[in-house]
């Protein structure tokens, strides 16, 4: 008889242990990945993002409404932005559903004053996707780096039309100057605007 209830009690112990460890495997999966909306909230703590998250992914798709071919014109010049998503993306421990940016200025005549859209490789572009903060989007772009031309780019689309997008750039200027690499700074004008701009989906 005492035999019979030990052999029951340990069947009992390993269906505890069985189901402890399902439920624990399944947390570890749920931690791992978290949303965009997640890692933006995360971002405003000062723990950050948990060490235990690999992927923020866009599980409600709202880098889709970036997605796409945007024109616009800004003191006399004609921008085309071409934004592609990226699925688990990165080089990082953290990989994450992402915007990558490339874009082509041309001035009034149709001369070519940049043009990134030929770039094949998407961690080439230096504009790239960081974070979705409420409806915004925030990128981050490097240009012409001896000159300090490095910030974030805001993108944004209207909620009563969502063909048409909010863009301007907000340049951070960090690091240390070299006059030799940028006699010009003072009369440096950076590729993107640093006002806001309208850009219509294609």
């Amino acid at each position: 008889m005492i035999q019979v209830i030990v052999q029951i009690k340990t069947k009992k112990m390993k269906n505890i242990v069985l189901i402890l460890s399902v439920f624990l495997s399944f947390s570890c999966k749920a931690q791992s990945t978290i949303s965009l909306e997640q890692a933006y909230q995360y971002s405003k703590t000062s723990d950050g993002i948990p060490t235990t998250v690999t992927y923020v992914k866009d599980i409600n798709n709202k880098l889709d409404q970036f997605v796409g071919t945007w024109k616009g014109s800004y003191n006399g010049k004609n921008y085309e932005f071409q934004f592609i998503k990226k699925i688990n993306f990165g080089e990082h421990s953290i990989k994450w559903d992402e915007i990558v940016g490339r874009f082509i200025i041309k001035d009034n005549t149709g001369t070519v004053q940049y043009n990134s859209i030929s770039e094949v490789d998407d961690s080439k572009t230096r504009f790239r996707g960081i974070k979705l903060q409420n409806r915004a989007y925030i990128m981050s772009f490097v240009g012409n780096y001896d000159c300090l031309e490095s910030g974030n780019v805001f993108i944004e689309t209207r909620k009563n039309n969502p063909n048409e997008m909010i863009l301007f750039y907000s340049q951070d200027k960090d690091g240390l100057l070299n006059p030799a690499k940028c006699p010009n700074f003072s009369s440096f004008v950076p590729l993107l605007p640093q006002e806001k701009i309208v850009l219509t989906k294609q």
